[in-house]
């Protein structure tokens, strides 16, 4: 009887403590990296894109097909796509 009073207690002190109805008990929500989010685009088959650098200033002097070629996008290579899966963790199911 004792133990069924102090369970009910418990529950009432969880309930009331827990910010708009949640259990203070469920697990938190991991952080995606902002700078991240800014940057890379997740694509359907689990890879990412990016831009390519060197484009914004001090390009006077680099060739039209320089300058085309750095305007496209890129996929990013596996050590990237690994550290990319842990800063972005909502971003892909693959």
């Amino acid at each position: 009887m004792f133990r069924a009073l102090v369970n009910s207690t418990s529950n009432l002190i969880t309930k009331t403590l827990a910010p708009l109805g949640q259990t203070s008990r469920s697990m938190s929500k991991l952080k995606s990296h902002s700078g991240a989010k800014k940057r890379f685009m997740p694509t359907a088959n689990g890879n990412y894109k990016r831009w390519q650098v060197g484009l914004r200033h001090l390009n006077s002097g680099f060739s039209a097909e320089r300058t085309n070629r750095l305007s496209r996008t890129v996929f990013v290579d596996k050590t990237q796509k690994r550290m990319l899966r842990k800063a972005l963790p909502y971003s892909c199911s693959k």
